[in-house]
């Protein structure tokens, strides 16, 4: 196989220095007993943990530990948990084998430990393919990496290698690589707990064009880390060709959903969350969530200027409204069955804010008092929501998705921020970057792109 795009496949010392750092300052809380455990006292955000910001908090401890803490892990059937508390007992039973197992990766030891160093290595990849959040990064880890490389590039067990160019220049010299599934697993492993995404995205992209057996699972780790950097179009799609290729996946679903939702496409985000709720376990942790969202998305497809109380436009109105304040109060069912089994309400979050905002706003009648009638607090953040979404373009790049300009990277904090580039022509979209701009024009904009 030839590539001319550096990909990591084997944990170098550069790959692995990158993530040193941020193991160190795990094992640095770990040693202060520092480690975060949820509970009534918690302050923050608990549905930034349940599928909103999961791609960005590859360490640390679950939601789900929280279950076992409070004795209520056995009191549900949810198959996201079960299947968590199996990888994080796999990744437990290797860990303990690991730490069996000395350090250093010289030939007289890699030869005498081998079995070992690729059992646990074996195991510690199906655990992190089960659950990312239940494998913790650590530093003996990362010298088990150095290990297991160690041994494949002297027993070549699948006897697979790859040819890869240096660098660009005529004449270059080229080199082999030689790797196996575990491998080039691990080097996404360690670059994911590391947060180092777009060299991810690159080693993600050569496993999903060499592994068929883990593409759906590479797909949604890659969605994961374009979800990080920022890349909303390139999440979408690869979230989308998961559920081309496995559509039982009802969490993919959430996912969608809460991109569709950041992104101000109301329409795609319905009708995920709809897919999602139709399908997920009663006791999902998302679920909260995505009944919070089809309220408020719901509500701002309510018919507007209905004038006559019979009138058709009156009666789908009523019903919307009625579909809508169904949703919140599901979600309100959903959010207690969450407290009864974390001990913590689900968090604050914006879509959970904007729905509360919305459904638990009065208006006051003529006589100052608040009206028990609901219906017109609701039409007036009806038409508020309306305005919010109406405009996606304008509130993310509408190439690839970012809600900002990329120059704001390369500006101190102070400085104030650059805003995203609108077409001249129409005003009706924006982009991040110039690139972004000439790309979206050729593919689609300069076919609907109008002047005011």
């Amino acid at each position: 196989m030839m590539t001319d795009t550096p990909v990591l496949l084997a944990p170098t010392d550069g790959a692995v220095a990158e993530v040193t750092a941020a193991t160190e300052q795990i094992s640095l809380k770990d040693n202060n007993n520092e480690v975060h455990v949820h509970d009534e006292n918690c302050q923050h955000d608990h549905e930034e943990h349940t599928g909103n910001a999961a791609a960005t908090e590859p360490q640390g401890r679950n939601d789900y530990d929280l279950l076992e803490i409070r004795g209520t892990k056995d009191t549900t059937t949810d198959p996201d948990v079960k299947a968590y508390f199996v990888a994080k007992e796999l990744y437990q039973g290797a860990m303990e084998r690991l730490n069996e197992i000395p350090e250093g990766a010289d030939a007289e030891l890699i030869e005498k430990h081998k079995d070992d160093i690729v059992s646990v290595t074996g195991d510690l990849m199906r655990a992190f393919l089960m659950d990312e959040k239940a494998c913790v990064m650590n530093q003996r880890i990362l010298k088990l990496a150095e290990q297991y490389e160690a041994y494949v590039q002297k027993y070549n067990p699948e006897n697979t290698s790859t040819t890869t160019v240096e660098n660009e220049e005529e004449g270059a010299e080229q080199s082999n690589t030689i790797y196996t599934k575990d491998s080039v697993v691990f080097v996404i492993w360690i670059l994911f707990g590391g947060q180092q995404y777009s060299h991810c995205v690159q080693t993600l992209g050569f496993a999903i064009s060499e592994f068929e057996s883990l593409r759906p699972r590479m797909l949604e780790l890659r969605a994961s880390c374009h979800m990080a950097l920022r890349n909303y179009k390139a999440c979408t799609e690869d979230l989308e060709e998961v559920l081309n290729i496995k559509p039982d996946l009802t969490e993919i679903h959430s996912m969608l959903g809460n991109v569709y939702y950041a992104t101000h496409q109301a329409q795609d985000a319905i009708s995920h969350f709809r897919d999602f709720v139709e399908a997920a376990h009663p006791d999902s942790r998302t679920l909260p969530n995505a009944y919070y969202a089809l309220a408020t998305l719901t509500l701002q497809s309510a018919p507007s200027g209905a004038s006559k109380k019979k009138s058709n436009q009156a009666l789908k109105q009523a019903a919307v409204l009625k579909e809508a304040q169904d949703f919140y109060t599901k979600a309100q069912v959903a959010d207690v069955r969450f407290k009864e089994l974390y001990g913590v309400p689900t968090g604050l979050n914006e879509i959970k804010r904007t729905a509360v905002m919305a459904f638990q706003a009065r208006s006051a009648g003529r006589d100052g008092l608040l009206s028990t009638d609901s219906t017109p607090a609701l039409l007036e953040a009806s038409e508020a929501l309306k305005k919010s979404f109406k405009s996606p373009g304008i509130s993310s790049c509408a190439n690839c998705g970012r809600p900002d300009n990329v120059a704001n990277e390369d500006r101190a904090p102070e400085l104030r921020p650059k805003p995203l580039i609108k077409c001249a022509k129409c005003n009706k979209v924006a982009y991040c970057s110039r690139p972004c701009q000439i790309n979206h024009w050729n593919s689609a904009h300069k076919n609907t792109c109008n002047k005011k």
